[in-house]
Parts: C-alpha cells; sequence; structure tokens
C-alpha cells in the first residue's frame, strides 16, 4: 500500500513532537503549570495536578510510539489514538485562548513561546490530520521496505523539529 512507507514518518514525526513537549515540561513542570492560569480552566491549586497530567499523557504516547517502533501490533492504535485526543484538546484549549483574548503564551516545549495565535491552531491542526491518518491506517497497513521506512522516519524526525521550533522560525522572520 502507497501509506505503508508514511506511516512510521508519521510517528516519528508525532514521537518527536511530544517527547520534545514532554521532556520540556520535566525540566520545568512549574513554570509550564503557571503557564496555564491565564486559561483560567482549573482553578489555581489545581494547576500542578493539571499540569502533571498533560506531561504523564504526552509521555505515554511517546511510550506507545515507542512500542510501535518495536513492533507491539496495538501500540500504534494507541499511540497515534492518543495523540489526536490530546491534539483534539490542546486545540480546544488555544481556540478557547483566542475567543477569551487571552495572554496565554505557547509553552507547548517546556519554554515560554509566543502568545497562542491562529498558527498554533493551525500546528495542531496539521498534526492532528497526521494522528488521524495514523489511526485510520494501521490496521491496514503492511510492512515497508527498510529503506523506505528509514527515509520516511528521518524526515518524520526532520519536520517534527522544525514543528517544535515554529515560533523560533516565526519570530525570526517577523
Amino acid at each position: 500500500m502507497p501509506w505503508d512507507h508514511l506511516l512510521p514518518g508519521a510517528a516519528a514525526l508525532l514521537a518527536t513532537v511530544f517527547a520534545v513537549s514532554a521532556f520540556g515540561k520535566v525540566r520545568g513542570i512549574r513554570a509550564f503549570a503557571e503557564s496555564l492560569e491565564p486559561l483560567r480552566l482549573v482553578p489555581r491549586r489545581l494547576l500542578l495536578p493539571a499540569a502533571g497530567g498533560v506531561l504523564v499523557a504526552e509521555a505515554a504516547v511517546v511510550v506507545a510510539f515507542a512500542g510501535y517502533a518495536w513492533g507491539i501490533g496495538a501500540a500504534a492504535r494507541i499511540a497515534f489514538g492518543g495523540a489526536l485526543a490530546l491534539l483534539g484538546v490542546f486545540t480546544a484549549v488555544i481556540v478557547l485562548s483566542l475567543l477569551r483574548g487571552s495572554s496565554a503564551r505557547c509553552h507547548c516545549f517546556g519554554r515560554t513561546g509566543a502568545v497562542y495565535a491562529p498558527r498554533h491552531v493551525v500546528r495542531n491542526a496539521g498534526l492532528g490530520a497526521v494522528a488521524a491518518f495514523g489511526a485510520l491506517t494501521t490496521a491496514s497497513s503492511g510492512t515497508p521496505e527498510p529503506v523506505g521506512a528509514l527515509l520516511s522516519v528521518l524526515a518524520g524526525f526532520v519536520v517534527g523539529v522544525l514543528v517544535v521550533a515554529m515560533d523560533d522560525v516565526v519570530e525570526l522572520f517577523a
């Protein structure tokens, strides 16, 4: 099937984004928790547990992608489905922030980023489309040839790094 080569790249892209995001939160969980306050979604006393929950969910997605890489059959559906669910929640939070006119900043990758903007919605929608593709095609995918899979994974990793650096790239050209 044509998507047999695309699926490993999609997994690498999403695994890269979620791994960097989880690692950034581990390095600064308190700062991430405080970045949630302007969103006004949870009471102040629950900011740290909410941030911890996000971290655990992201780490679980990364672990599921690792399981997929090791050939564990159900891990692909869990990984892509989990990524899609998280991206849906994240996108809803960003849209709510934009509608409220909040000054909340994207602290998505463990460091303070730009104030939420429509580009963050577009980024998450694109990643969500990749996750939906993966979730829908894992059951019918075969085993890609090794060279094609390797190229796909490398491309996914590079795109993942670019996604993580999006705010920096935008600022560079602003």
